[in-house]
């Protein structure tokens, strides 16, 4: 799968969200890690997911509060695309609890690093012009 790194296209430029945004990517990275492991350690990805997953809805919690705070537009919108997606990784991480395989595990890692890195490329950057300069 492969390390995703940090690069100046994920960034916002408010910088409690980028630095959100890089422990999510530490997260998703230890995930990575954890699967390419010559030994499949499920106990080991599912305290990695659980560390993901609480700290994904600490996040989104911050973002909202900050989109609220600048009186961001689409903000219904970006709330709805977080719901669906702790909706996505809840489902995914309830296959991986009752089926803790390597393949559950490597969907659940698929998923969520696609989600984020589009979501933060596409939706998050649009923030940027709102949120300049917001200290939150």
């Amino acid at each position: 799968m492969g390390a995703i790194h940090w690069r100046r296209q994920l960034s916002v430029g408010q910088p409690s969200i980028d630095e959100d945004h890089k422990h999510l990517i530490g997260y998703l990275n230890e995930l990575d890690a954890a699967l390419a492991s010559a030994k499949f350690q499920p106990v080991r990805v599912a305290k990695i997911l659980m560390k993901l997953l609480e700290y994904t809805k600490e996040h989104f919690a911050r973002e909202e509060r900050i989109m609220q705070m600048v009186h961001y537009p689409r903000y219904e919108d970006h709330v709805r695309q977080h719901h669906e997606a702790v909706k996505a990784i809840n489902d995914l991480s309830l296959q991986f609890s009752s089926d803790p395989t390597h393949h559950n595990a490597e969907r659940l890692y698929k998923f969520t690093a696609d989600w984020l890195v589009h979501h933060i490329i596409m939706q998050d950057t649009q923030l940027t012009p709102y949120v300049r300069g917001v200290w939150a």
